[in-house]
């Protein structure tokens, strides 16, 4: 018997069963092909990203995002499975209206992740998350933060492709055809809704749901970011902040033994300090806070030559720490961490919440009890990251931001240059009264580095923007120095500069390995005396090792600042924790390792033995373990 195929095609395409469910399949396909077309976008944008990894290699990340983009999709479908099952009991067209609707949303949204991500990739290198999202609460930051070309094309680049996908959408997905009534179709729609949680979101029926790291497959880590699905990630990291605020997710070991372990690392055999400050009378202290300040900028750090000459010239009569690691990659990390000794956290920030960081001590309190006049400066807006909230709690006698700058100061788009900055701040600090903690937040080396400085330099790659700013901020604390040495508060003064985070170098490190998070951190001023003057120290430390430091050498209590060490107390043990969104790290004089929570496995490591390897990690399961659960318990 002869079968005429195109009379059976026309019938299934007529069957009111074939309509419904072939509408639910191309739904399904859209949406996975949809993941991969923004992926592409984003593989293509960060192409010198990919390094020395093979065409192969590149290619596995589509393959391998086909896991976590069945998940997102599978999120996606829920709503128009269940419509389904309605749609196809009634002859009702207005449900495919509501799913066109829904889809155009939905496609909106994962677009707007995705373009954001671009730049947001650049600066941070990570995806779309919570702590980003954030951000968005104060969008004019954003927009300040980021370039005009960046801006402009972003938005064009989200128009243009939400128009092609509807298009799209409207013309191979959306049924052109008046779809009739099937109660067989709706019951393999009722049957689908589980399959979709299942198989899709879950990722099947094992004991442990589809995680991330499900998708990792390369050792460049680029690319297995480029295997996560942008939407997928965003919700996960929403997921997860919210958990974390109940829960301690680094929990290793009985609490008990992670206190022994911790006090071990702060106990000295000796409390005792070298005393490197003069202090017959009280010195004035000043901070100068370093936006981005990398070491791989700075030569006395061995890091490129000329970048930085004035620092370096600095470091010459100073005390310059040549081992000191950024505790977080956030200036608002950054900043908690100098102020008061507190150490960042993965995933959470503790200056956005008030209920938290009005418990952490600060230095400006603690000098402000002891006669000090307290002040702080930022040339930008200090809303940024939460940060005035934060301050505003510390006891400064005067915050002043760009607000509260006359108009003639030049600026830019983020605020006002560095050069212009500090020379008010020099004028602001030989006008106040004495003794005097004064505080300076410094911008001109953040993006988009819009100094009012010709490029001195020609190289560097993605990073040479950069590179200048770091040129020109130094230019500006050099123009700084040779106006305050002939004020009468110079010579009673000590400085202290130290960056709040560090940022990605022409030398491509990965952001959470060690080399990548390196900072600046120097003590300069007449108070030093001469003997130590030139001195560099080599202990592993961070800037939450500051306050400590400060006050064992001023004899002032400090035993509030739990988590800082005296770096001159050559007794003090040398190490250093830092984090990041996916764990943390931990460094010591010879051992090194950087820890991924999702996956419970060490991303890099350097260990003298396998003796030290096991003693090492359980320092950095001990010590997170303690901070984060301090952080819940505030």
């Amino acid at each position: 018997m002869k079968i005429n195929i195109n009379f059976l095609h026309q019938r299934l395409k007529e069957s009111p069963f074939f309509q419904n469910l072939a509408f639910t399949c191309k739904q399904y396909l859209f949406w996975m092909l949809f993941f991969q077309f923004l992926r592409l976008i984003f593989l293509i944008y960060n192409w010198s990203e990919v390094g020395n990894s093979s065409i192969t290699e590149v290619l596995k990340s589509f393959w391998y995002a086909i896991y976590l983009d069945n998940s997102a999709t599978g999120y996606v479908m829920m709503f128009p499975i269940l419509i389904s099952v309605f749609k196809s009991l009634f002859r009702k067209n207005f449900f495919n209206q509501i799913l066109r609707i829904y889809h155009f949303i939905i496609i909106f949204i994962a677009t707007s992740i995705s373009i954001a991500e671009l730049p947001l990739y650049d600066e941070w290198k990570v995806k779309m998350n919570f702590k980003a999202l954030s951000y968005l609460a104060r969008p004019k930051e954003v927009f300040e933060t980021a370039s005009v070309w960046n801006i402009i094309v972003g938005f064009l680049a989200i128009g243009l492709i939400l128009f092609l996908a509807s298009k799209i959408f409207n013309k191979w997905v959306y049924p052109k055809e008046k779809q009739n009534r099937s109660f067989v179709a709706s019951f393999v729609h009722l049957v689908l809704l589980p399959i979709c949680f299942i198989w899709g979101i879950r990722g099947g029926l094992q004991e442990i749901p589809i995680h991330q790291a499900d998708v990792y497959y390369s050792k460049n880590n680029f690319l297995n970011l480029v295997a996560v699905n942008s939407a997928w990630n965003l919700g996960s990291s929403i997921d997860k902040n919210h958990y974390f605020k109940n829960t301690n997710p680094y929990v290793f070991m009985p609490f008990e033994k992670a206190r022994s372990t911790v006090d071990s690392l702060y106990f000295v055999p000796k409390d005792t300090t070298i005393q490197f400050l003069n202090i017959n009378t009280k010195p004035n202290i000043v901070i100068l806070l370093l936006e981005s300040w990398s070491a791989d900028c700075i030569k006395s750090l061995g890091g490129y030559d000329s970048i930085t000459p004035h620092f370096d010239a600095l470091a010459k009569e100073g005390i310059l720490f040549t081992n000191v690691f950024g505790s977080g990659g956030l200036s608002d990390q950054g900043i908690s961490a100098v102020l008061s000794a507190q150490p960042a956290l993965p995933e959470v920030i503790v200056v956005n919440q008030p209920d938290k960081f009005v418990k952490l001590p600060s230095i400006s309190s603690d000098l402000k009890k002891k006669g000090y006049f307290t002040s702080f400066a930022f040339g930008g807006q200090l809303s940024y990251g939460n940060i005035k909230a934060y301050l505003m709690t510390k006891d400064f006698d005067e915050i002043k931001d760009i607000a509260d700058m006359p108009n003639s100061i030049p600026r830019g788009r983020l605020g006002i240059h560095d050069e212009f900055m500090l020379q008010w701040f020099a004028d602001k600090l030989n006008s106040q009264k004495m003794p005097f903690f004064s505080m300076l937040f410094t911008l001109s080396s953040h993006s988009p580095y819009d100094m009012p400085y010709g490029e001195k330099f020609k190289w560097g790659g993605d990073a040479q923007k950069y590179i200048n700013s770091m040129a020109y901020a130094d230019s500006s604390i050099g123009l700084f120095f040779d106006k305050v040495k002939k004020m009468p508060f110079y010579k009673n003064t000590l400085f202290i500069l130290v960056s709040d985070h560090s940022h990605n170098s022409p030398k491509g490190w990965h952001p959470y390995a060690q080399q990548y998070r390196r900072i600046a951190m120097m003590l300069y001023g007449e108070p030093i005396n001469k003997e130590y003057r030139g001195t560099k120290i080599s202990t592993y430390c961070s800037q939450t090792d500051l306050a400590v430091t400060l006050f064992k050498q001023l004899k002032y209590p400090h035993s509030n600042y739990r988590w800082s060490k005296d770096l001159f107390n050559p007794y003090a043990r040398s190490f250093c924790y830092y984090a990041y969104d996916a764990g943390y790290g931990w460094v010591s004089d010879s051992n090194y390792y950087a820890y991924m929570h999702d996956d419970k496995s060490l991303l890099f490591h350097q260990f003298s033995n396998q003796q030290d390897s096991l003693k090492h990690i359980k320092y950095g399961q001990a010590y997170i373990q303690l901070l984060f659960q301090e952080y819940l318990d505030f």
